[in-house]
């Protein structure tokens, strides 16, 4: 009994290459809708799932970061020459979050509160919470906006209250700590007391940029699990019961779009614009893709707000909402409204981006690039692996001859402080996620492609073994030929 003939060992193997081909391009289809379901159900915010845990309470340091700018010619600035400011820190906080309170709902939404509070790192600070600097007294400069186009009967009422603690100082002395956490300022605390019986809001009596804010939450977020659509996970449904804002004076404006930042839907792209509402700017904005990064060897896209968000109405019509109470120009945004009237406005760190008449008002602004704001994002889970979220705020000072300090000046947005807000991965959890996400996808890409890759080699050895030996057998049947009429001569 014979065996199998060459030309059925080679149908043989091209059939089992061709096996193996289809089965690796099967195993491709079938793992990558198992990897997408996979990833689905991690994502998802409910209790069973992967990313719950890092969703509910942040899994890497997050730190806030506080440069506080020091006037450094007050006396000029009176008699309305250009401030010249000097910075101070990095005043350093360790900052944690929780979600609490969580509640699901049917429609796939759960609703929470975002906790956070604040612990000093004087390791990592310039210098310690009592560090004095001087700068604009808000209160001041709030009550002068808040009364401008008042009577003049109830000018007069305000101007006797502050009389009683002495002709009211333009710049004023407070501790780092009171300038963030907040201090009783009784220059606020008589001066309300009038404009609440004339029914004018005023700012609570204790001022500080930060008051209130440490160990407190901003809101009631609603938000989608993305159980049911995992491109709307914990994207924002409703904050403070509200799908809209009442501080603007658009409907696009006051739209609450996008997620708080920490996390975005799972599969994002290069093309993608993310959108997140942020609470400190009262506003939602949005990101663009800027470029691939990669960190502890785990590849990430970095994205951008990019300038056209800050710009005004006239460079960018989109933005004619924030155009309130007044135009100004690009880069810079009036959030009096959601601040008790007090005249703040904010921009990117030393005005980057802005207009060039901010820049140039105010002497000791620097703008650079590596003062942007960027989230990295993890394509395949959405996850914002990495993020820097840097802020300034300012103040609208303006002349007002009622109050001698204000007389002179001139009309400038006056920059007090700014922060960087931070996170980064670090190296635990990125051996995790490697661990748990990468190395599953690796290995059944491997299995995929290992399987293709054998059949390929399996086909195309045969292919080649097929065609040498039809290249050899008409010489081997040519020279049997010739032997015999050799042998026949």
């Amino acid at each position: 009994m014979t065996g199998l003939s060459f030309r059925g060992k080679a149908i043989g193997f091209a059939i089992l290459g061709i096996a193996l081909v289809a089965a690796g391009g099967g195993l491709i289809l079938f793992f990558k809708n198992k990897i997408r379901t996979t990833i689905e159900k991690s994502v998802a915010i409910i209790p069973t799932s992967d990313s719950f845990s890092a969703w509910k309470e942040a899994p890497v340091p997050i730190y806030m970061q506080f440069y506080l700018f020091t006037v450094a010619n007050p006396e000029e600035v009176l008699s309305g020459g250009r401030p010249n400011v000097v910075q101070k820190g990095p005043y350093t906080y360790r900052e944690y979050r929780v979600k609490e309170n969580a509640k699901w709902y049917g429609n796939s939404t759960v609703s929470y509160r975002k906790r956070r509070s604040f612990l000093f790192n004087r390791n990592m600070s310039a210098g310690g919470e009592d560090d004095v600097i001087l700068s604009i007294n808000v209160p001041l400069v709030t009550i002068a906006t808040l009364i401008q186009y008042k009577s003049a009967f109830v000018q007069s009422l305000v101007k006797t209250a502050i009389a009683a603690f002495g002709d009211a100082q333009l710049f004023v002395n407070h501790t780092v700590s009171e300038w963030l956490w907040g201090y009783e300022d009784p220059l606020l605390h008589n001066v309300k007391k009038i404009l609440d019986r004339f029914g004018i809001p005023s700012p609570d009596s204790r001022f500080g940029f930060f008051t209130g804010r440490n160990n407190s939450n901003d809101g009631l977020y609603l938000i989608y699990t993305g159980q049911d659509d995992p491109t709307r996970t914990t994207q924002i449904a409703r904050w403070n019961g509200m799908i809209n804002l009442p501080y603007w004076s658009t409907n696009s404006s006051n739209m609450i779009n996008g997620t708080d930042g920490t996390m975005f839907g799972p599969y994002t792209t290069r093309d993608q614009t993310l959108y997140l509402y942020s609470t400190d700017i009262c506003r939602s904005i949005y990101a663009v893709y800027d470029h691939d990064t990669s960190s502890f060897g785990i590849d990430l896209y970095r994205f951008v707000p990019p300038p056209e968000v800050f710009w005004n109405s006239t460079a960018n019509p989109a933005n004619a909402g924030y155009c309130t109470p007044n135009c100004l120009g690009s880069g810079v945004l009036n959030v009096s409204k959601c601040h008790d009237g007090a005249p703040i406005i904010l921009s990117q760190p030393h005005f980057l981006n802005g207009d060039p008449k901010y820049i140039d008002a105010v002497e000791g602004m620097h703008p650079a690039d590596e003062m942007n704001t960027y989230v990295d994002v993890e394509p395949m889970t959405g996850a914002a692996f990495n993020a820097a979220n840097k802020l300034q705020i300012n103040v609208y000072v303006q002349p007002f001859p009622l109050f001698s300090d204000l007389k002179h000046v001139r009309t400038v947005i006056f920059p007090v402080l700014f922060v960087n807000e931070s996170a980064f991965l670090d190296k635990p959890n990125a051996k995790d996620f490697k661990k748990h996400v990468l190395r599953t996808i690796r290995l059944t890409h491997a299995a995929q492609y290992g399987l293709m890759a054998i059949g390929g080699v399996i086909l195309l050895a045969t292919a080649l073994v097929s065609l040498m030996r039809r290249r050899t057998k008409p010489e081997h049947e040519m020279s049997i030929v010739t032997a015999s009429l050799n042998n026949n001569e």
